[in-house]
């Protein structure tokens, strides 16, 4: 079994959406209820409610991804799901978004959707452009 997903998958999910909601949901409480009346609040309010949601539906999505002979296993670390590599009908991924996201469009919904989205390992890449695996993936799977 090859392992697509990075490690740091579950922390990107899970953890640091927690971090940042708590820790600068926490900041903008103190400027909130500091007693000073700041109108910097609503600055702060819309960048904390902006961010945290754009946290949310980038990585909120993200999958744990592996290949296994002619199948895709796919899990959100709470039920999993194994998909035939037929089902692929594109893979894609972001450009500019830090870190990035590599995507399978499906032929047919899956439980997760038809859209399967993962974080890639780690990998230095010549500046701006879609992961490697991205190209690889195509390769591989005659895309």
């Amino acid at each position: 079994m090859r392992e697509l997903s990075s490690p740091l998958s579950f922390f990107y999910k899970f953890v640091f959406l927690f971090l940042w909601f708590g820790g600068f949901g926490y900041g903008v409480r103190n400027v909130i209820f500091s007693g000073i009346y700041d109108t910097r609040w609503l600055q702060y309010t819309g960048v904390w409610l902006v961010v945290t949601i754009f946290i949310f539906f980038t990585t909120g999505s993200i999958k744990k991804v592996a290949i296994d002979g002619d199948f895709l296993w796919v899990s959100n670390f709470i039920k999993a799901d194994k998909i035939p590599l037929s089902d692929i009908s594109a893979v894609d991924g972001s450009t500019f978004l830090s870190p990035r996201l590599v995507w399978f469009t499906l032929k047919e919904k899956s439980i997760f959707g038809k859209r399967i989205t993962f974080l890639p390992k780690h990998r230095m890449s010549s500046g701006l452009g879609k992961h490697p695996i991205v190209h690889e993936l195509i390769d591989e799977l005659k895309l």
